[in-house]
């Protein structure tokens, strides 16, 4: 009666799905940070353009109620609060969003030469061990 080996996970496996793991997440920030850089653009554009419609009112009103000049001094305000949110200027910084998909990158990249190193070790101790 032959006793089988239980099948064992390869050791290079591991390295291996954590690399790929590692380029999906890597991947998938580009493609946030992408779509995220022109949804910006289109709002940065909105702004301007709401910024000139609502000088354009001043300028037609002259002898305005205090009312419709509160609700315009407010736009304005609530204009000012959205170009200066402080963690929006952070996460949008080209810099922190270049240097995180490096750091990223450099993670998966070590895991693939991980994954390497242990597939040829094991693939060395294959040639020398004696068949079973």
């Amino acid at each position: 009666m032959a006793r089988s080996r239980p099948r064992m996970i390869p050791e290079p496996l591991p390295p291996l799905l954590r690399g790929v793991g590692t380029l999906l997440i890597l991947l998938t920030s580009a493609l946030v940070v992408t779509v995220e850089r022109r949804d910006n653009a289109e709002r940065a554009e909105q702004a301007h353009l709401a910024r000139i419609s609502l000088k354009a009112e001043r300028s037609l009103q002259q002898g305005g109620a205090d009312t419709d000049a509160l609700a315009i001094e407010l736009r304005l305000l609530r204009l000012q609060l959205q170009d200066n949110d402080l963690a929006d200027e952070v996460f949008e910084n080209p810099w922190f969003q270049w240097l995180g998909l490096l750091g990223t990158g450099l993670i998966a990249a070590s895991f693939f030469a991980e994954w390497q190193l242990k597939r040829s070790i094991a693939r060395a101790a294959r040639a020398v061990s004696p068949d079973d």
